[in-house]
């Protein structure tokens, strides 16, 4: 009995240690995500290369953790791509999600930021305006 219980403790402090290595690593990437505005996008489409029509995008991220998401963002010059101009944003896993519902798979480090994701058709024909969207970013 001793042995099941001294197992199970070490199973839970095993666990803390994992959830706070997860925060630790949740805290930094918000530190790199909110540290700069993000601009100078280089956009890829299923349609082709698009940076001419973002040379003047720019994206904010802040922390501010409130109703289940880690902060809020705000998008100038968001395009086709961004339909969203501010609002609230979270990590999950991989991805960071919007309160909008767009998810985004990223890669951050501090001198770079990649936003991929797809932007559903809204029944139109114009091209560039729904598809596949990688941006590139760097701190402005």
């Amino acid at each position: 009995m001793k042995n099941i219980f001294r197992i199970t403790i070490l199973l839970a402090l095993i666990q803390l240690g994992a959830c706070s290595d997860d925060k630790d690593g949740q805290d930094a990437q918000t530190k790199m995500l909110t540290a700069e505005p993000w601009a100078h996008a280089q956009v890829t489409h299923s349609d082709g290369d698009l940076s001419d029509q973002y040379e003047n995008f720019v994206i904010v991220f802040t922390s501010k953790p409130s109703n289940g998401f880690d902060g809020t963002f705000i998008i100038s010059n968001g395009g086709y791509a961004f339909s969203e101009t501010s609002g609230q944003w979270k990590f999950d896993d991989s991805k960071i999600i919007f309160d909008s519902g767009k998810e985004m798979e990223f890669e951050l480090t501090e001198n770079s930021l990649q936003l991929d994701f797809t932007v559903a058709p809204s029944g139109g024909r114009v091209a560039g305006v729904s598809g596949h969207f990688t941006f590139d970013l760097q701190p402005l």
